[in-house]
């Protein structure tokens, strides 16, 4: 029984420690399949193209949405999975982002525009193949309200 005590709180360390181990990497190069996503109200784009570069808690990302004709916008972010706001350039516009984990395979994004007007949340999942990105958006404007939809990415 001694024995057990002693070593317990050593496997219960090691336990914890695997567990921190275990947070998904989102890294790759990510395309939307747009067929698969659900758009709901809101415009379906022709393409999405999604970089992520995760070192956990760091993570950075770029990407370009092409609505239809040649109409692209950019994307980027360069922060952390940790609470804190950091800058970031949606497709519609600069505002600052917090970013918290979920679990080990989700993240959970606010957005807020620099003038306040425009809000967005979006929870981002990665499977447990990870193959699949899923990305569940709620926005609020004054423009248009609240939408929701859903972006269904694949690694290539």
């Amino acid at each position: 029984m001694k024995a057990l005590v002693r070593i317990l709180p050593a496997l219960l360390c090691l336990g914890l420690a695997a567990g921190a181990a275990e947070n998904a990497n989102f890294s790759g190069t990510w395309h939307l399949n747009v067929e698969k996503s659900r758009w709901g109200s809101k415009p379906k784009p022709v393409s999405v193209t999604l970089v992520i570069e995760h070192n956990d808690p760091k993570l950075h990302y770029r990407g370009t949405v092409t609505q239809s004709g040649e109409n692209t916008r950019d994307f980027t972010f360069d922060g952390a999975i940790d609470g804190k706001e950091y800058p970031m350039t949606s497709a519609a516009g600069a505002g600052m982002a917090t970013l918290r984990r979920v679990d080990a395979n989700t993240i959970e994004t606010d957005f807020r525009s620099t003038d306040g007007t425009r809000t967005e949340n979006a929870r981002t999942s990665l499977s447990r193949d990870g193959k699949v990105l899923t990305r569940t958006i709620r926005e609020k404007t004054p423009e248009t309200g609240s939408k929701t939809w859903v972006e269904i990415y694949e690694r290539r």
